[in-house]
């Protein structure tokens, strides 16, 4: 199945274009935020500190998140949030000193918390777009888009804030939400209504706990929760460790960060386009293990690159590289969790996969955080590879039966040989 294939099924299009549109918003954000409150405040810590707290809200709001995206209709759910991220957004243009600083912690907490509801929503809609044997296929798309949407992000972030300041950031990145909120306002013809309109009735507490019994139920499900912790190690550690190494081995500077952080974006990209007619053939758990052990496999040639060279062009290479299995990791993870969790759970299940994500990460971090740059530096960058080598023999053999979808046979629900996803 080719791109433009997988774009034509009603109503992806529209999901795919959404998630390129927000993405590039956050990422535009992303870049010009933590330069502005540098600027307003004058301190790194306070800075690292504002991005620090996008993390608890995933963590804790997660599990409830998925209740709403099962218990609702996603194609109501979804342009609810998006117009709530647009309005949320719009107080950031009052601050215009530290003494305002509080509005932006009270913008990134509710933003963290609002996109914590639409990312599962998104993944458990795709899933009800496509029969199964294609799912492979459509999520390895929409990381692709994603993938595309960092690229493009970033660089219009940075522009935007030198030529319109923060404001014009801010009303670009509204601007994409409203667009998003207007694309999600008409329902797509295939995507069943769900929720309140077939009879649940919201519990939080119980209908998250019902979730958690459906992951505990599924083997693969708990199977691939652990490599999920294991990847979100890793590169939770590769956050920090990442620039310590450009820095002490390879003699770089911020810029060189910079440039080496983007150009895993192309190898993405490039990776999407090639592999979207392979991937749907590919059997998910073998691609998530194979993706995850040549992560690994680069992430150690990395690191022990400088003992032969310090050539910056090397590394380039190596990172537009990586930016392939990385793709391909998040493709064979979330069609495995999809594929496995049956649709009555499968936003609950998904908001748990992401919220373990965050929280392991942010334990990546403060652990990485903690070494020092010398042996402690070296030693820790082997073991951030090694993650990744554990996590691919944690994933060898995921596969099994997939749940049963609209009273079809799991096995006419997907082909003989199964697709895949992942994270990192």
């Amino acid at each position: 199945m080719s791109l433009a294939a997988v774009l034509r099924r009603p109503g992806v299009g529209r999901l795919g274009l959404a998630g390129l549109l927000s993405e590039t918003g956050d990422w535009m954000l992303f870049i010009a935020l933590p330069l502005f409150v540098l600027d307003l405040t004058g301190s790194p810590l306070v800075t690292a500190s504002v991005f620090a707290l996008e993390l608890v809200p995933t963590v804790l709001a997660a599990p409830f998140a998925g209740v709403l995206v099962d218990r609702l209709d996603p194609w109501r759910l979804m342009p609810a949030v998006a117009t709530l991220q647009a309005l949320v957004l719009l107080p950031l243009l009052a601050v215009g000193s530290a003494r305002e600083l509080w509005i932006v912690l009270a913008v990134v907490v509710v933003e963290s918390v609002l996109s914590t509801v639409i990312e599962p929503c998104r993944s458990a809609t795709a899933a009800a777009l496509v029969p199964a044997g294609d799912l492979a296929a459509l999520n390895q798309v929409l990381a692709m888009l994603s993938s595309v949407a960092r690229f493009a992000g970033g660089p219009l972030g940075g522009l935007l804030l030198g030529l319109r300041g923060i404001d014009g950031v801010i009303l670009a990145d509204a601007g994409t939400f409203a667009v998003v909120a207007a694309l999600f306002a008409v329902r797509s013809p295939s995507a069943p209504a769900a929720g309140r309109e077939a009879g649940g009735r919201v519990r939080l507490v119980r209908d998250w706990a019902e979730g958690l019994a459906a992951i505990r139920r599924a083997p693969v499900l708990r199977r691939a929760l652990v490599v999920v912790a294991l990847a979100a190690l890793a590169q939770g550690a590769f956050v920090v460790l990442f620039v310590l190494f450009v820095v002490r081995d390879l003699g770089g500077s911020e810029a060189d960060v910079g440039i080496l952080r983007g150009v895993q974006a192309i190898g993405s990209i490039a990776g999407g386009v090639v592999l979207v007619a392979a991937i749907r053939r590919a059997d998910p758990g073998r691609l998530l293990s194979l993706s995850l052990a040549v992560i690994g496999v680069l992430s150690l040639l990395t690191w022990n690159g400088p003992r032969a060279t310090t050539e910056f062009g090397v590394y380039v290479v190596l990172f537009v590289a990586v930016g392939v299995p990385a793709l391909t990791v998040m493709t064979g993870l979330l069609t495995l969790v999809q594929t496995h969790a049956a649709p009555a759970v499968r936003g609950r299940v998904l908001s748990t996969v992401f919220a373990v994500f965050a929280g392991v990460q942010a334990l990546g971090m403060m652990v990485a955080g903690l070494v020092g740059t010398g042996a402690g530096l070296t030693t820790a960058l082997e073991v951030q590879g090694g993650l990744y080598l554990a996590a691919a023999l944690v994933a060898r053999g995921l596969a099994g039966r997939p749940v049963e979808e609209a009273g079809r046979p799991a096995a006419a629900a997907r082909p003989r040989i199964r697709p895949a996803r992942v994270a990192a």
